[in-house]
């Protein structure tokens, strides 16, 4: 595939002027090899891996003079937040067996002065003594360790494991020093469209990744959790990503394989995080709602920590703190994928309450297969000041079609693909690229954008029209048990249509 000029990752060259050079860069492999015990750097960029498999990616190697033990050797290494995101880098990744081999994190900055040699093979300023737990449902052990006081504006190298035990050397961009570009798709899977969507994702090299649901499919079946992040390793080592939970999360035990696999910030399914001059908030949007007391008041709790969390965001981009809020969850609160209702109409109409209170500019959905990007809008309606909706539950597990189209939509279609924000000052344009040809295949396509919009921060009367108080009282008792039999009903429902289908 043939990149324009604007695809070149900065990042990517901010890494190459850092002495990744001669041979290795002539060659444009993402593995640079220069130490004599063979111990290899991932760069994560250049060819786009194909998963687990990849014959140019080696297994872990060992340390200088010790056996490596490939039964316990780190493997789904991926990358997130769970603190600033300028100054900290989070790891996470799994071994085999429940006998802990160790779980250390080694990191130091990438300096210009640095030959490809030093960066595989120099000692590493950083050490980090991380956590290990088991992995739900699995005689699998989820390891954790999280790099702090990183130099904003230089590359990370770092290697996970212990000694014996050691993972490859990888490379991580430094933190962007202007405009931030992120990418968001939902429903993932492990389809070959799902590493189309990836691979396109790797072409156009964003900062940041956001999943929205609907990760690995596992419904119940743990090992398939392993298969999914081993395949999301070769990108997400090198990409930050962070995810919100989908109801197919929900199928594991109320989100429990979700919850002992992913590290993020806050309660981990639900969290909020600033990077530049967006403030990321992420909800379960009730996709976590089963059949028991526990989780009724962990979404009630949560909407309440949505109305304080929006009405502070509100309260800090009054104040020229921030410039963009940005809703995540997996489901859409308006859709018109065909067969999709009946929705929660009491969820959606409170939650959909806050996103109009308080200005949210924008949210990132998943959960229906499709393509589908709202108007400014506002109780299914389009309105001036309301929020876009963008859904993309169409990256790789499958696809869907449309019932009529309403009058609140402004772009939809029935692609495998993935959108690209690039935020830049007080400005947001993003661009939507289907990784398949217009009949779904996948077989010689290229990237290819189906829709682009503009979003313009607001203005400095919209933003003080914002800035209001959170309410302590949200709903009383009947709206609280409508709010949750309605959601609980939607929830069983679809999951009771994902069964049938998986069956077919």
């Amino acid at each position: 595939m043939k990149k324009s000029t604007d695809t070149v990752n900065n990042a990517r060259r901010r890494i190459l002027g850092y002495g990744l050079r001669g041979a290795a860069i002539a060659a444009g492999g993402p593995l640079l090899w220069g130490c004599s015990d063979d111990t290899p750097v991932d760069l994560g960029a250049g060819r786009a891996p194909t998963g687990p498999s990849d014959p140019q990616t080696p297994p872990a190697s060992p340390e200088r003079c010790a056996p490596a033990n490939l039964t316990q050797s780190p493997r789904g290494i991926h990358v997130s937040f769970t603190d600033d995101p300028v100054r900290t880098r989070t790891l996470t990744w799994y071994t085999d067996g429940l006998d802990d081999p160790g779980s250390q994190l080694e990191y130091g900055p990438v300096t210009r002065a640095m030959s490809a040699e030093d960066i595989a093979c120099a000692p590493f300023p950083g050490r980090i003594e991380g956590s290990a737990e088991q992995a739900f449902g699995t005689n699998v052990l989820t390891h954790a360790a999280t790099a702090t006081g990183l130099d904003a504006g230089l590359p990370i190298r770092y290697r996970v494991g212990a000694p014996g035990r050691w993972s490859n050397v990888k490379v991580l961009a430094p933190t962007p020093q202007g405009p931030l570009r992120f990418c968001h798709f939902g429903d993932h899977g492990l389809k070959q469209a799902s590493l189309a969507v990836l691979d396109g994702v790797r072409e156009r090299n964003p900062d940041l990744l956001f999943i929205a649901g609907d990760l690995s499919y596992a419904n119940g079946d743990q090992p398939q959790w392993d298969t999914w992040f081993d395949r999301l390793a070769p990108y997400a080592s090198t990409l930050p990503v962070m995810t919100a939970p989908g109801n197919h999360e929900e199928e594991d035990n109320g989100g429990k394989a979700y919850r002992s696999r992913i590290r993020q910030p806050g309660q981990n399914t639900r969290y909020a995080m600033t990077y530049g001059n967006v403030h990321f908030v992420v909800s379960t949007g009730g996709s976590l709602l089963g059949n028991n007391v526990v989780q009724d008041l962990d979404l009630v709790a949560e909407l309440a920590w949505l109305e304080i969390e929006l009405a502070q965001a509100a309260l800090r981009r009054a104040k020229g703190e921030i410039d963009f809020i940005i809703l995540v969850q997996h489901y859409t609160l308006w859709t018109d994928q065909e067969g999709r209702e009946p929705a929660s109409p009491a969820l959606v109409l409170f939650e959909e309450d806050k996103l109009l209170r308080y200005g949210v500019d924008l949210a990132m959905v998943g959960h229906d297969h499709i393509y589908q990007r709202s108007k400014p809008m506002g109780r299914g309606l389009p309105q001036e000041n309301g929020y876009i909706q963008v859904t993309g539950g169409s990256g790789g597990v499958g696809l869907r079609g449309f019932a009529p189209i309403s009058e609140w939509s402004a772009a939809h279609a029935v692609r495998y693909c993935f959108t690209e924000y690039n935020v830049d000052g007080k400005r947001l344009t993003a661009t939507t690229w289907a990784v398949d040809n217009e009949d779904n295949t996948l077989a010689g396509a290229r990237l290819n954008a189906i829709d682009t919009f503009e979003l313009r921060s607001r203005n400095s009367d919209e933003r003080q029209l914002f800035a209001r108080p959170g309410r302590s009282e949200l709903l009383n008792a009947d709206q609280t048990q409508a709010m949750l039999r309605h959601t609980r009903e939607r929830n069983a429902l679809h999951d009771s249509l994902e069964a049938i289908s998986r069956r077919r």
